[in-house]
């Protein structure tokens, strides 16, 4: 695939919800005001996705599942989902993120046989690989994933910018990728380099995945980003709403002085309280959209993927435990989440646009 690098790779997101049937608008608003809830007490999430949901034309979650759907209408198309954020002081991957990842490359599989194939820093193949195959994918190189159904490939990038630029040339000439999704993927600010949420520099333990993103988009190849905390790979598309909305976003702790803000734009920014929910929320939708309830992952497979995510040294954020769950918030709250979100697509999927016309009981069905 030859893409056109002269391009103008910073234009504008694209709009999220065209063409999107207007009886899922109650449904989309809904699955956006679910992933966004103030969970953990942060404090930021409610402005980081009012921010981000100022810059598209509509919800954000039914935004991000209508660019996929029509990118990827065509069976065995790949899709490249990059994720991994590496925690200090043992720089291996978070749970969150990772989880999102392995669970909408599932859905995307199992919705139109498409080809996931999962980027990472070089020390996260392990938990990748791990999360992958509990969400029930096979796992094999990239020559092979390409080659067979059901399958997933996971691609380290290294950290040196010339190498990773090769990388993302060769990658994007050997599987012609038909969209991107960041999820939880840290991102390099103005002077280059990768931060924790409290300002730590990481730049040494992240893979160079911001040299993929513009030669993406001058391609017109749709670039979708999920974040939760502002310092994530596509942040820069609500830039100023970072600095005022989160605390210390102005400048970091690392030499570099800089902010915590990447300059990595994309097409469409979701912020959610939970990066992962994020996730959850885009797969809701396109089960919703496909009438097809089965496309968002239950609890049993969320746990599934989180438990063996874990066993891999991926952790649950502070206090860094490797107790499965991401943000420091337990599985049965990540499997709340899930029940609530697949009742709202039962009700959505078979009742759109038909509440007064006869009464939904979806639970007896």
């Amino acid at each position: 695939m030859t893409l056109n690098l002269s391009a103008d790779a910073d234009r504008a997101p694209a709009p999220a919800s065209q063409n999107v049937p207007s009886e899922f608008g109650p449904f989309a608003e809904g699955i956006d005001r679910l992933m966004s809830v103030e969970i953990n007490g942060r404090g930021v999430a409610i402005g980081l996705y009012e921010a981000a949901r100022a810059k598209a034309a509509g919800p954000l979650a039914m935004g991000a599942a209508h660019l996929l759907r029509q990118a990827l209408a065509a069976n065995g198309a790949v899709v490249l989902i990059a994720s991994g954020f590496p925690i200090s002081p043992f720089f291996m991957p978070e749970q969150d993120g990772l989880i999102g990842a392995a669970s909408l490359a599932r859905s995307l599989v199992l919705a139109y046989g498409a080809k996931p194939v999962l980027l990472v820093n070089e020390a996260d193949e392990a938990a990748a690989s791990a999360s992958l195959i509990a969400a029930g994918l096979y796992c094999r190189s990239l020559d092979k994933a390409l080659e067979l159904p059901v399958t997933a490939a996971v691609v380290r990038f290294p950290s040196d910018p010339d190498a990773a630029k090769r990388l993302a040339q060769d990658l994007i000439e050997q599987t012609a990728p038909r969209a991107f999704v960041a999820i939880e993927r840290p991102g390099a600010n103005e002077h280059g380099h990768y931060h924790s949420g409290g300002g730590l520099r990481l730049t040494d333990h992240c893979g160079r995945i911001d040299l993929l993103v513009p030669m993406l988009r001058a391609g017109g190849i749709p670039t979708i980003a999920i974040g939760d905390g502002g310092n994530e790979l596509g942040c820069d598309v609500i830039r100023e709403d970072v600095l005022r909305v989160v605390p210390n976003a102005t400048r970091c702790v690392c030499p570099c002085e800089g902010t915590l803000v990447p300059t990595t734009a994309v097409d469409l920014l979701v912020m959610a309280s939970i990066s992962n929910w994020g996730a959850y929320a885009i797969e809701a939708c396109l089960a919703a959209l496909e009438r097809r309830p089965e496309l968002l992952h239950s609890g049993a497979v969320d746990a599934r993927i989180h438990e063996a995510c874990a066993m891999a040294m991926a952790n649950n954020g502070a206090p860094n435990l490797l107790d499965p769950g991401s943000d420091a918030v337990p599985l049965h709250v990540h499997a709340g989440f899930l029940d609530m979100a697949a009742f709202m697509v039962s009700s959505a999927a078979l009742d759109a646009g038909r509440y007064y016309r006869k009464p939904r009981y979806p639970w007896l069905r």
